[in-house]
């Protein structure tokens, strides 16, 4: 009975948010927020905000998401970052979310899954990182960072050896622990803004760095030595260095995608060279904040390109889809006209799409 009551409040929860897919984007960001799923690789879409609680089946479409971060061991667990509204997560690809109290009302910048153990997982609210061992049940402080207006901007955990655990912070410091976040020591000051780290879990100790105006920097040998993979992209010029998202191509090694202001740069050399994708929207005219890659077929790409105009307005957003690779382009409806975020293509069914939104102010 409980069972088919859960479900019917379901149902009525969807049907109160469906009317929302007939917003046009353009409009007065009014829609709802969360995360919202295709079936069919973009041609539809469905919210997927089911938030089950002990007083009934809420909604988390008043989420602001800022991340998305994935779990590397289930295709079907997600963990949902905010602007200041919690952590919340799922582990059946967005048919239902659970939050952490523990993390009520803060902003998640960051958060790893451990790729051997699901139930290791680490995350920040910027000064400070947390860990479970217990699928959130219970959490632990493990570093705090106690210089006024630092924050970590990434977290990554090295694929083969899972107890070394990396945070790249704002300011331009890599910190790591070898010992699951029981130690740690700072091993590169680049001295610039920071917005994202990766490790690269096809080669064993490379980590990609990428700062916000300075370009992208890569280590081979867990974070000893970095060289500079900014030549080429300094070439291409424009707003190459106006940095948005990196987006390494789990299908091929030493494969990775730069996206910025000016566009999308993909390379197949591990940063030494970049081929520009030709977009529907020229360069430097939009905001792509939300780009992936099918695993499965590395052909089939997805990006969202945004108008934000003064004072973080959102004006309008647009998606596309490329089915070769980036030679041709489509135009697909959005289900809000809220700003899209994130995208993320199920590693096993690669027909589901997931994208977060957001409103700036």
């Amino acid at each position: 009975m409980r069972f088919k009551i859960f479900f019917l409040n379901l149902l009525l929860a969807s049907i109160v948010l469906t009317g929302a897919s007939c917003i046009s984007v353009g409009q007065k960001e009014t829609g709802p927020m969360g995360v919202f799923r295709s079936p069919d690789k973009g041609e539809k879409w469905e919210p997927v905000t089911a938030f089950p609680t002990p007083q009934g089946v809420k909604s988390i479409a008043g989420i602001k998401v800022y991340r998305i971060f994935e779990d590397p061991s289930d295709s079907n667990a997600f963990y949902l970052g905010t602007r200041g509204q919690g952590l919340f997560y799922t582990y059946d690809n967005g048919d239902s979310w659970q939050t952490v109290s523990f993390f009520a009302d803060k902003f998640i910048y960051a958060l790893a899954v451990d790729p051997k153990d699901k139930c290791n997982i680490y995350v920040s609210d910027g000064a400070n990182i947390y860990k479970t061992v217990d699928c959130s049940r219970t959490w632990n402080l493990v570093f705090t960072e106690n210089r006024t207006g630092e924050r970590f901007v990434s977290i990554a955990i090295e694929n083969i050896n899972t107890r070394a655990i990396y945070g790249a912070q704002l300011n331009g410091d890599i910190l790591v622990s070898r010992d699951e976040g029981k130690t740690w020591q700072t091993i590169k000051r680049f001295g610039f803004q920071l917005q994202q780290m990766e490790i690269d879990h096809k080669v064993a100790g490379r980590i990609y760095i990428a700062s916000y105006r300075q370009g992208l920097y890569r280590s081979d040998d867990g974070g000893k030595n970095w060289v500079t993979l900014n030549d080429e992209l300094r070439k291409i010029g424009g707003e190459t260095f106006n940095f948005y998202r990196l987006v390494l191509n789990s299908a091929q090694k030493d494969s990775l995608f730069w996206i910025s202001k000016y566009g999308i740069l993909r390379s197949d050399n591990a940063g030494v060279n970049w081929n520009e994708l030709k977009l529907l929207t020229p360069p430097g005219s939009a905001s792509i904040l939300a780009f992936d890659v099918n695993e499965k077929n590395p052909k089939e790409l997805y990006y969202t390109a945004s108008q934000i105009g003064e004072k973080n307005v959102h004006i309008k957003s647009t998606f596309y889809k490329s089915s070769d690779g980036g030679i041709t382009w489509e135009t697909k409806k959005l289900p809000t006209n809220t700003l899209p975020v994130m995208i993320k293509i199920n590693a096993k069914n690669d027909n589901t799409l997931l994208m977060g939104f957001t409103i700036l102010n």
